[in-house]
């Protein structure tokens, strides 16, 4: 074959520019574990050596946001916070529905090359914490929410556990001294923490914990919220008191309450979770807890805009406040 017909391949290209083969496919795939110095050298080397099968790093001004569901109101003022503090910014998000399963390596990865996004914030729990090592190596990356601790991952967040035990000490000084707890799947961190806020509470009061009390649901769904709690509130020993982990699972309870002819509060309190725009339309206006959820998302897209902006800016990691909302019942 005539030397000048030999077809150039990415072999030539990390001769040419002294690097492995290896670091010549990160840098031509946008990967962003390579060095911009790097990146330039090898770029320049495959113009020098007519290598033309690659595309030239760009600045997208995408910032990707991965969320389990659309059917939770709690997302939405997460949403709403990390919107305005990426216009502030100049940037743009771009929201990605991931279904109820924790997010693997190989997915997150491929939607940022598929995207081209600059950062991920994500509020679905990440698979373990070699996934969420190996995610940040690759890309800036912000929990919001969920998180698994890291000493190098950036999150927001608050204390579920305290919150859950401020939760049942409150119901516990009504009088309501039987109460059942409705938690989300256990993939999730609220759902364990507030779990284990509950029990310890209980525990705090002298109280043995009832296991038919305690619902673990499949998914986030209304229905089979509402199904449960009638289960639970049609038993012969039923719960006076109800903390469920959602509004929606609140609200759920409720119905079944009403359904069963039990006064809210008197026969059974029942206290939700997020303080929704839900929890003051029901009747009667549903005690919940208050999260800051707006403020959680700018933070969050505050902080992975500074990542991406400067590779070595410290870890943040953000426990915010919480307040217990006292309505009508409880």
């Amino acid at each position: 074959m005539n030397k000048k017909n030999k077809k150039v391949t990415i072999h030539d290209v990390a001769a040419k520019a002294k690097v492995s083969v290896a670091t010549v496919s990160r840098a031509l795939n946008n990967l962003d574990n390579v060095k911009e110095s790097t990146y330039i050298k090898i770029i320049e080397a495959a113009k020098s050596v007519g290598y033309d099968n690659f595309m030239i790093r760009h600045k997208s001004s995408l910032i990707l946001v991965l969320i389990p569901d659309i059917d939770n109101p709690f997302y939405s003022k997460i949403i709403d916070g990390i919107s305005v503090a990426a216009k502030r910014n100049n940037y743009q998000e771009l929201l990605v529905r991931t279904g109820s399963h924790p997010l693997t390596e190989e997915f997150v990865t491929n939607i940022v090359h598929q995207t081209h996004v600059e950062g991920v914030i994500t509020l679905n729990p990440v698979s373990s914490v070699e996934t969420l090592d190996n995610l940040m190596k690759k890309i800036p990356l912000v929990q919001c929410a969920e998180h698994i601790e890291h000493p190098r991952a950036s999150y927001v967040s608050i204390d579920d556990i305290s919150a859950s035990k401020t939760v049942v000490k409150n119901i516990l000084s009504k009088g309501k001294d039987k109460i059942a707890l409705i938690n989300g799947p256990l993939m999730y961190k609220y759902a364990r923490k507030r779990k284990e806020g509950y029990l310890l509470a209980l525990e705090e009061a002298g109280i043995e914990p009832t296991p038919s009390y305690i619902v673990e649901l499949p998914a986030f769904s209304y229905e089979t919220a509402f199904s449960m709690a009638t289960q639970m509130l049609s038993m012969e020993d039923r719960p006076n008191g109800i903390f469920a982990v959602s509004d929606v699972f609140a609200v759920a309870a409720m119905k079944a309450a009403t359904s069963l002819n039990l006064r809210i509060p008197e026969d059974v309190g029942i206290v939700g979770f997020d303080n929704t725009d839900i929890s003051i339309m029901c009747d009667p206006p549903l005690t919940t807890v208050k999260q800051p959820q707006y403020q959680m998302g700018f933070l969050a897209c505050e902080m992975l805009i500074e990542q991406i902006n400067d590779k070595s800016t410290a870890t943040k990691q953000l426990l915010l406040e919480v307040e217990l909302i006292m309505r009508k019942t409880l």
